[in-house]
């Protein structure tokens, strides 16, 4: 229970200042990171802290591929490695998965509501198509480092999918 209470108010925390800053502090990632690495061997046992290293990697490496491609922040990269630490490998990995499913719900909301639909899924395509027929990378890289693509607090997505994750496992 009380993983579950330092994830909420670090979420709640890192909600509030993505929202506001457009910025995860390191304190607040390395904290929550710190603390579920050493409370995991007292409350949980030496397998308890493997998992937590697990879910740290779990947590860590997709968001940085992510991170690589522009698609997030560092902040959110480093925040996914303390959800790990905290709440293990089945919890961050489920987070990860949810939270894509709200950002790409949140983005074509974004995209609806500003009529800009259309021409965004045809750049899409076209950088897509680029990448699968030359297998270059430099077509995805030259629409990262653009302004066609939309950006939004990955917080938006992240909260929702830890409470729907937290929600799905208290009534199993």
């Amino acid at each position: 229970m009380i993983f579950i209470g330092i994830t909420g108010i670090m979420l709640l925390l890192a909600f509030w200042t993505d929202v506001s800053r457009q910025k995860i502090p390191n304190s607040l990632t390395a904290g929550g990171w710190l603390l579920g690495m050493l409370l995991h061997p007292f409350m949980t046992g030496w397998n308890g802290l493997a998992d937590a290293f697990l879910g740290t990697a779990i947590g860590l490496l997709p968001m940085f591929v992510l991170y690589l491609f522009r698609a997030v922040g560092a902040g959110d990269v480093k925040l996914f490695a303390a959800l790990g630490a905290l709440n293990g490998s089945a919890f961050v990995m489920q987070s990860l998965v949810y939270s894509l499913w709200y950002a790409a719900i949140a983005a074509a909301i974004i995209l609806l509501w500003r009529r800009e639909w259309k021409t965004s899924f045809t750049r899409m395509y076209h950088v897509i198509l680029c990448l699968l027929t030359l297998k270059s990378p430099k077509h995805w890289l030259h629409y990262a480092d653009s302004n066609h693509h939309i950006r939004f607090p990955m917080m938006w997505a992240v909260l929702p999918a830890a409470v729907t994750v937290y929600l799905s496992a208290v009534s199993i």
